[in-house]
């Protein structure tokens, strides 16, 4: 939780501001422009190319679609639109794109992102920050030195990335409002794309359950099938008990140690239960459908899960019925975790048949302990 209110305290940060910022900054130009060798220039904001030989003081930023080539020095960022991006001197800010290619064969001294384009460490080029690529490929030739990390499809990629092409919106003024469509193109594309890799993730780890315990999620899953509202509640009384129940083992010398092993109990239990839930779901939506499903346990769960993800992907494209369309994967994939936690609970991991009675049924008697053989 810590770390998701940091990125959107960095996020608005940063939107913050870029957007103060922008009240400093002078018009846009409408021309290529080129700073030779020897010269020294302010920062640049062109809808045109970009071609420093010499000194920038500032930043450069192409809008345009055009090249942005760096063979001297630049003191700012160099942000493109489109363009492609080569950096043979030296950048001592960042280096971002959106959907061109980066090329680094001088030296970047902060970070390099881009969306959906490829950075290229060619040569001896040297990144000292990091490198995140949402979208694209990561290419580092044998000599190329890179001190930072790399994240290649990555919701951090679009943290780093986003402030700056937020701004790239106060740029567009002028004869280059045209840009602003492919901006928010770009910043719903890679918004989808965070989502299909959250998702995409979310199937690897859930097939996980019926490949290695398929016995453990056939019985979570019929335990569903039987008391659904037994195996809601009792997910439900989990997670009221959580908080509680890890402050108690905090405050207690002899819990500290049990602290990770309870975070794994419940991470496998939700991951058995959801796994038995999309059991449950593609069943009842193959039969509402009048269709057969999946013959075998791991493509049940694929289909079920395939269900929830669906709704959640899909749900972001369409424009009209897409937000209840994504409510209702929303809210399927929180029940099915939350029952599945439950179900998990009532069949002890799976390892143990859950019968409910039926009403009026009475408790069953236990059978007295066999007496001892003389």
């Amino acid at each position: 939780m810590k770390n998701i209110k940091g990125q959107l305290v960095f996020i608005l940060a940063m939107a913050c501001f870029t957007g103060a910022a922008q009240a400093r900054k002078g018009e846009v130009l409408h021309e290529d422009v080129f700073v030779a060798k020897g010269q020294t220039s302010g920062g640049v904001y062109t809808d045109k190319s970009i071609t420093v030989e010499g000194l920038m003081t500032g930043d450069a930023v192409s809008i345009g679609g055009a090249s942005v080539t760096v063979k001297g020095e630049v003191t700012g960022d160099v942000v493109s639109m489109g363009g492609a991006v080569a950096i043979s001197g030296l950048v001592k800010g960042d280096v971002v794109s959106l959907g061109g290619p980066v090329i680094v064969s001088g030296r970047v001294a902060r970070d390099v992102s881009s969306i959906g384009g490829k950075v290229e460490l060619s040569g001896s080029g040297q990144v000292d920050g990091d490198i995140s690529a949402l979208g694209g490929t990561v290419i580092k030739s044998e000599k190329a030195l890179h001190k930072g990390e790399t994240h290649n499809f990555d919701v951090r990629a679009l943290r780093s990335t986003l402030p700056r092409v937020l701004s790239l919106l106060h740029y567009a003024d002028g004869a280059a409002h045209d840009a602003k469509p492919w901006l928010l193109g770009g910043l719903i594309g890679a918004g989808l794309a965070v989502l299909f890799s959250i998702l995409s993730t979310g199937i690897i780890l859930l097939l996980m359950a019926p490949v290695f315990f398929p016995k453990n999620v056939e019985i979570a899953a019929v335990a569903i099938f039987g008391d659904i509202w037994r195996a809601a509640g009792t997910g439900i009384l989990m997670l009221i008990g959580f908080i509680p129940g890890l402050l108690m083992m905090v405050v207690s010398l002899l819990g500290i140690p049990l602290v990770p092993f309870a975070l794994l109990l419940y991470a496998a239990a939700g991951v058995l239960g959801l796994s038995a839930f999309s059991v449950v779901l593609q069943q009842r939506f193959f039969e509402k459908i009048k269709k057969q499903g999946p013959a075998g346990l791991v493509g049940k769960v694929a289909a079920g899960y395939a269900i929830m993800a669906g709704l959640l992907f899909f749900g972001q494209l369409l424009p009209f019925i897409g937000g209840i369309l994504f409510l209702i994967g929303l809210m399927l994939m929180v029940s099915g975790s939350i029952i599945g936690l439950g179900a998990g609970w009532l069949t002890r991991m799976g390892s143990c048949v859950y019968a409910p009675l039926s009403p009026g049924q009475p408790q069953p008697v236990p059978l007295p302990p066999p007496a001892p053989v003389q």
